[in-house]
């Protein structure tokens, strides 16, 4: 009964010690996080307003995040016309990377989560507005990762009277 009670009172002990990065004698999970964020906006509103926009981004989770560690990227893309006679015009590049997958050097690691998000949208809402987007992206998620996410969203809206609104998108996703 006591070995039992001693056994039990260890295994919480050591359950219990913090998980630091490479904090292996304490009992401790090498876990790690990076998260990126990346909001990028072109807007002309108004009346005969013109707003031009290039972009090049690049988001990458971080090198080794441990066993279960974690890397995610968000991207959010918007070009807007609205009022009477703008002209919104974008172009964008962008690439987005998951980290190293957590266990690929070390031998009983499960890999890491990993996810890449790109949402994307045009609008051209009002009078007579015009809204041009070029869009480029890629995501790729970590190798050898336990799980590997990538979101692609893509909207285009033209509403109102006389309006335009023109996108091309290629995305590559892996």
């Amino acid at each position: 009964m006591r070995r039992t009670t001693l056994i039990a009172a260890a295994v919480a002990v050591l359950c219990s010690a913090p998980a630091f990065a490479g904090d292996l004698m304490t009992g401790g999970i090498p876990m790690g996080s990076t998260s990126n964020l990346g909001v990028i906006s072109n807007t002309a509103a108004g009346i005969q307003n013109k707003a031009q926009q290039q972009v090049f981004g690049v988001q990458a989770g971080g090198g080794l995040a441990g066993p279960f560690g974690t890397a995610s990227n968000l991207g959010n893309v918007s070009n807007l016309a609205a009022g009477v006679g703008n002209k919104a015009k974008q172009q964008v590049f962008g690439v987005q990377t998951g980290g190293m997958g957590g266990g690929v050097k070390t031998p009983f690691a499960l890999g890491g989560f990993n996810s890449n998000a790109g949402n994307v949208s045009n609008s051209a809402v009002g009078i007579g507005n015009t809204a041009q987007q070029q869009v480029k992206a890629m995501q790729f998620g970590a190798p050898g990762a336990l799980f590997n996410q990538n979101l692609g969203t893509v909207s285009n809206l033209a509403a109102g009277i006389g309006n335009k609104a023109q996108q091309q998108v290629t995305g590559i996703q892996k």
